[in-house]
């Protein structure tokens, strides 16, 4: 999930309508053994949360779409509190949505989403105690050790595995800190690998910020800033979100519509400006190109209406050129987000197959043909 930086001030922002389910399943999911590594191929597709249920998956496979970014911070993994066990119904959950994507031919990218040390649910921050006692990490280490030990032997129906959700920070980071992003993704390979030497592992870029001018820069920024392992079977990824007057306007209060393309505080904001602003990313991705990146969420509210579209366009389109991998933000979790729902109507919450937004996404979906 992402954030939106107000006067300075951090607000966070909240699903506007989300409905949970934990509960055990009734199906269990198959035993399909793997030999080889499970390689990263082109993906399109969403991001989903743990309120997802076979019909919702059955879908999406209608659509077209190839991938669910399962995101569970509304049903962690983990206890956040001592002792930081396991929880078991969370695992349950994720094994039917396994189930289910096998059965629906979907790929599922495993993103926990939200561990102990963190403050937030959506996201993390950089003021987090995450990032101030190495505790923490090793608390992450364990987790994903026995996770990895958990799926090591399931097929190609795991996409990868996420390992943090939006990690933030200081542009003055200190190596060898428990601030060093870098650090931590290299222990965690090393813990992975130890269990699973066959999925992808993927590493979330962070969000930069100056803590003397309270600058923040997106997360394609931090691609110089930390050391990312050198794993045969890894992937980039990167959320966009920018800029945040347009994605994220009129969410809490009414205001006046910001359109796109526009210009905000003397920047024209269009599709070439969206492809600047990843400049550093995109030199990346060409200098390592067997190297795959995800944008892992991307969205603005559905009631843009066309200008809303023609951003998503922009932004899939980019991802297209440099053949990234994307995931849309999101499927039947939010109504802000949901793509079939009305594009004009903020109130209108009646779902429907040839809904604009949705009726895009799907044109894009098509090309999943040849990969699926």
């Amino acid at each position: 999930m992402t954030i939106l930086f107000k006067n300075a001030v951090f607000i966070f922002l909240l699903p506007v309508t989300l409905l949970v389910s934990c509960k055990e399943p009734t199906e269990r999911p198959t035993e399909k053994k793997v030999s080889g590594p499970v390689a990263w191929k082109t993906y399109r597709g969403v991001n989903i949360g743990c309120n997802i249920e076979e019909d919702d998956v059955a879908d999406l496979a209608i659509s077209g779409a190839n991938l669910m970014r399962l995101s569970m911070p509304m049903c962690t993994l983990m206890n956040l509190e001592p002792p930081y066990a396991l929880q078991q119904n969370a695992f349950q959950k994720l094994d039917s949505v396994l189930y289910w994507a096998e059965k629906h031919q979907l790929s599922v990218l495993i993103d926990p989403h939200r561990y102990p040390g963190t403050k937030h649910q959506w996201t993390m921050l950089g003021n987090d105690p995450f990032w101030q006692d190495f505790k923490w990490h090793n608390i992450l280490i364990r987790f994903w050790s026995e996770l990895a030990e958990r799926y090591a032997d399931r097929g190609n129906v795991i996409a990868g595995y996420d390992l943090l959700n939006e990690p933030e920070i200081p542009i003055d980071l200190k190596k060898g800190s428990p601030r060093d992003v870098g650090l931590l993704y290299a222990k965690l390979t090393k813990a992975i690998r130890e269990k699973d030497s066959v999925h992808t592992i993927v590493y979330a870029l962070p969000r930069v910020y100056d803590s003397v001018t309270k600058k923040m820069m997106g997360y394609h920024k931090g691609i110089n800033l930390i050391e990312i392992p050198q794993d045969d079977n890894r992937c980039i990824e990167t959320h966009t979100y920018f800029p945040k007057e347009f994605t994220h306007q009129n969410i809490w209060e009414p205001g006046d519509p910001i359109p796109y393309p526009s210009t905000l505080n003397n920047v024209e904001w269009n599709k070439t400006q969206l492809e600047r602003e990843q400049q550093q990313l995109i030199e990346f991705s060409k200098d390592h190109p067997n190297t795959p990146i995800l944008v892992g969420e991307f969205s603005c509210p559905r009631w843009t209406g066309e200008d809303g579209l023609e951003y998503l366009k922009d932004v899939i389109d980019i991802a297209e050129k440099y053949g990234w991998s994307w995931a849309y933000h999101s499927y039947r979790e939010a109504s802000v987000w949901d793509a079939e729902m009305s594009i004009t109507d903020r109130n209108d919450s009646l779902r429907t197959t040839n809904a604009p937004r949705w009726k895009l996404l799907k044109d894009y979906f098509k090309k999943n043909d040849g990969v699926r």
